[in-house]
């Protein structure tokens, strides 16, 4: 039969009773800082995997004709661009083509890619250093793509605010 640790005369109690007890006040101190950092980045972990989702269907859908990735980068952000209370998501590559970039623009303009509920903005352009002969044989030239998906709820994301 298993004996409850008693205080001995001095009033002292035994060693593993008092580091239990040690352990439960500071995890009763840790938890409410650890409940609050979960519940402030919750959203931010909720749009960062919008903005994964965005990138994988972005790098699913077939690239135009002629035209292939420079790098396999692709910057992404999760921020508030404007003046009001929403959150916008933005990819950006880079490609190599020969095709102009309205044509480049068009083909990422029919893709059905966006977060249901944005505003889906394509734009395109041509890197302001590109040199004046080519770097290629086959005559492509490098496009910088940015998909703009915008005016998304914040719900509580400090980066949208």
């Amino acid at each position: 039969m298993a004996t409850v640790p008693q205080e001995n005369a001095q009033g002292v109690r035994p060693p593993a009773t008092t580091a239990k007890r040690r352990l439960g006040c500071l995890a009763a101190i840790v938890m409410p800082f650890l409940l609050l950092f979960v519940l402030i980045s919750m959203p931010q972990w909720l749009h960062n995997r919008e903005l994964d989702g965005l990138a994988d269907r972005f790098q699913s859908y077939p690239l135009p004709p002629d035209t292939e990735f420079s790098d396999q980068e692709v910057q992404m952000s999760v921020a508030l661009r404007g003046n009001s209370n929403h959150c916008d998501y933005r990819l950006r590559f880079n490609l190599q083509t020969k095709l102009p970039v309205s044509e480049v623009v068009r083909h990422y303009g029919a893709a059905k890619i966006g977060i249901e509920g944005g505003w889906v903005e394509i734009i395109g352009w041509t890197p302001s250093k590109t040199p004046s002969f080519p770097l290629a044989f086959d005559q492509r030239q490098p496009i910088i793509v940015e998909i703009q998906d915008n005016l998304h709820d914040p719900s509580w994301d400090f980066r949208c605010w």
